[in-house]
């Protein structure tokens, strides 16, 4: 199909058009190495893509080796309302690095309209509250007498984003904004006058059948926030008999890692993911590890059918 051609294009040269351009790109919420498994996190038109209530467990340990080292804890969930032609999604995260705890609650909700036939589109929105604190008023500091380190620090700000996803039975390209109102640490620290840049999201993906049994999917994630520097997730996951999963993932710049999953009993799947660094600190720490549980109740709306399956 002449369209297929055309989707598959974008998504593999997708990283390089945005390397070469002038924007800069990061990653300013913590990424996993398993995002496939818990999209709705990054673009909430993503939810209810899928049929059946999709629920997901990722624990991510950054860095072993390091004292206050980065982990990160996400659940989420979502599911389709055929009827009314939309999807539902929660997603609950906290990241801590050292004293401080960053955690987030928002909730999605997506439209879904035909594009052509065999392919469609999805328009979401989220909207929630994030909630930052500092345990610093224990730390040693070199000045004491400082007022910045005499207390601990907490903010709570609210937060929305948007995003639009287009699916079909072979391919997937998406674009969203996952955090449009600025966290007030942000505004507290950030030099006056520089405008608040929200961070952007890229991401791409095509399913090679090779046979009736091995599947193979490139896929790609791009960050996009001013004034960062760039930030491009590749992914290859080979699928066997749709029930185990393995394959490789690099960022580029910063890690490489391996991965594999297996649906263990019916719908439910345990996943492991391991990085190591390819930046300054690769000598300093024993990897990244990740740990991943995905559950699948199916037909709970007498949904019908699946095209992108994550």
């Amino acid at each position: 199909m002449k369209l297929s051609k055309k989707v598959l294009a974008c998504i593999l040269l997708m990283p390089l058009v945005f390397i070469g351009s002038k924007a800069t790109l990061a990653q300013q919420d913590p990424m996993f190495t398993y995002y496939l498994q818990n999209p709705v996190a990054l673009n909430p038109a993503i939810a209810g893509t899928v049929n059946g209530l999709n629920m997901s467990l990722l624990t991510r340990h950054q860095w072993l080796g390091i004292d206050g080292r980065p982990a990160s804890y996400s659940f989420g969930a979502h599911t389709p309302y055929i009827k009314q032609n939309m999807g539902l999604g929660l997603n609950i995260s906290t990241d801590q690095a050292g004293p401080m705890r960053f955690t987030n609650f928002t909730a999605s909700y997506a439209y879904k309209i035909k594009l052509v036939e065999g392919l469609d589109l999805s328009m979401g929105l989220k909207a929630g509250v994030s909630s930052y604190s500092a345990r610093i008023g224990g730390l040693y500091v070199n000045d004491p007498s400082d007022p910045n380190f005499a207390h601990d620090d907490k903010w709570v700000t609210p937060n929305l984003g948007v995003g639009f996803y287009a699916f079909a039975e072979n391919y997937y390209a998406g674009f969203s904004i996952p955090r449009l109102v600025e966290v007030k640490l942000n505004k507290e620290y950030r030099e006056s006058g520089q405008p608040y840049n929200p961070q952007l999201y890229l991401m791409g993906g095509y399913k090679f059948q090779i046979n009736r049994d091995w599947d193979i999917s490139p896929s790609s994630l791009i960050g996009i926030m001013g004034g960062s520097p760039l930030s491009v997730d590749i992914m290859g996951q080979v699928e066997y008999l749709k029930r185990i999963q393995f394959g490789t993932h690099y960022r580029i710049g910063d890690a490489l890692g391996l991965f594999v999953s297996g649906n263990v009993y019916d719908n439910f799947i345990i996943g492991y993911a391991f990085d190591f660094s390819l930046n300054k600190l690769s000598g300093m720490n024993s990897g990244t590890h990740e740990i991943i549980l995905t559950y699948r109740i199916n037909d709970i709306w007498n949904n019908v059918g699946d095209k992108w399956k994550f």
